[in-house]
């Protein structure tokens, strides 16, 4: 180092070497060190080197470059903490966006959904992603998010549908119909639960399913085969009936039962089968229909009903409108 401060007083030092002496400098010792050599430096020099009366003037110019050096560097090294500084922060902050990024794209991708409709007087058939099968009657619709199968297997189902249920005791499988839940490991069951329905019928056909409400904490059942749940959103009751399951499963292949219903039951099934519209009097509403529909044309099942109950139609626009066969209404008795 005394060559380089030699070098440094004798105005020879390049900048790397200025900038090596202003680091080693930073220490107080070598601040007395340097002191003490300049004074040595400067009795030892040959003041003939020096034009006369110029020597306080060439100390008063080292000074001065080395308290210039020093502010130079001292500026520099505040910059430098600065930039530090300020790295670090912008460090945080993308961190902080980073986060905010995969935060929001977690949340966007729980958001993602994916929605199977039944046009009006179809029947669709889905595999979900865990291999289950679904169908859904005519005007009916499920939904469920892409984390399907992965963390969750729940559906939401605004209509009729049967499921057939890929068995995961780990990962239950639940069907949201509005009030009622059903919870399921792996079975073979039917859910009715249209908007504008006062009710929503659960039919198990295999397995076994529990019954859950949200809005009631302490609501739970556990229905067995070919039993029937009927849950009423008037009082929130629910009756329970064994049944035939076919008879409210067959629609799937494309076979309708119609054992003891009103015509308002009736045409509840006939406008989902035929994507139609009814009308038709109070005073028909006290007739009750059993029947099979397969391959049935409208017509066809028309002019079925007609046989069991004294009816008669007629085509207002894109409304059918039933209405009483008097004549006939007189056989009928």
């Amino acid at each position: 180092m005394k060559e380089i401060i030699t070098k440094y007083l004798e105005g020879r030092a390049i900048p790397e070497e200025q900038v090596k002496l202003l680091h080693w400098l930073r220490d107080k010792n070598n601040k007395l060190f340097f002191k003490n050599y300049k004074v040595d430096w400067k009795n030892s020099s040959d003041s003939e080197l020096l034009p006369k009366g110029s020597e306080k003037s060439w100390h008063a110019i080292q000074e001065t470059m080395l308290q210039s050096s020093y502010s130079r560097w001292q500026k520099s090294r505040n910059m430098y903490t600065i930039f530090k500084i300020a790295a670090i922060f912008f460090f945080v902050i993308s961190l902080a966006g980073t986060a905010f990024f995969i935060s929001s794209r977690n949340k966007l991708t729980s958001d993602f959904y994916t929605r199977v409709v039944a046009d009006n007087g179809q029947i669709s058939k889905v595999q979900l992603p865990d291999g289950s099968m679904v169908w859904l009657n005519s005007g009916s619709e499920i939904s469920y998010n892409n984390l399907f199968a992965a963390n969750n297997r729940k559906i939401e189902l605004t209509g009729e549908a049967f499921f057939q249920v890929t068995k995961n005791e780990k990962l239950p499988l639940v069907v949201n119909s509005g009030e009622i839940q059903v919870k399921v490991l792996g079975t073979r069951f039917n859910v009715t639960a249209y908007p504008e329905s006062e009710k929503i019928d659960i039919v198990l056909e295999k397995g076994k399913v529990e019954l859950l409400n949200s809005n009631l904490p302490s609501f739970q059942y556990f229905m067995k085969p070919g039993e029937m749940a009927s849950f009423s959103k008037v009082d929130c009751k629910l009756a329970l009936s064994s049944v035939n399951t076919s008879k409210y499963t067959s629609w799937k292949d494309g076979v309708i039962n119609i054992y003891n219903q009103t015509l308002d039951e009736l045409c509840e099934r006939l406008e989902l089968r035929y994507n139609q519209k009814f009308m038709y009097s109070d005073e028909l509403r006290k007739y009750h229909f059993t029947f099979t529909i397969k391959n049935e044309t409208l017509e066809e099942t028309i002019d079925l009903m007609s046989k069991i109950a004294p009816i008669k139609t007629e085509q207002k626009g894109d409304v059918i409108e039933f209405e009483i066969d008097e004549k006939r209404k007189r056989e009928y008795r």
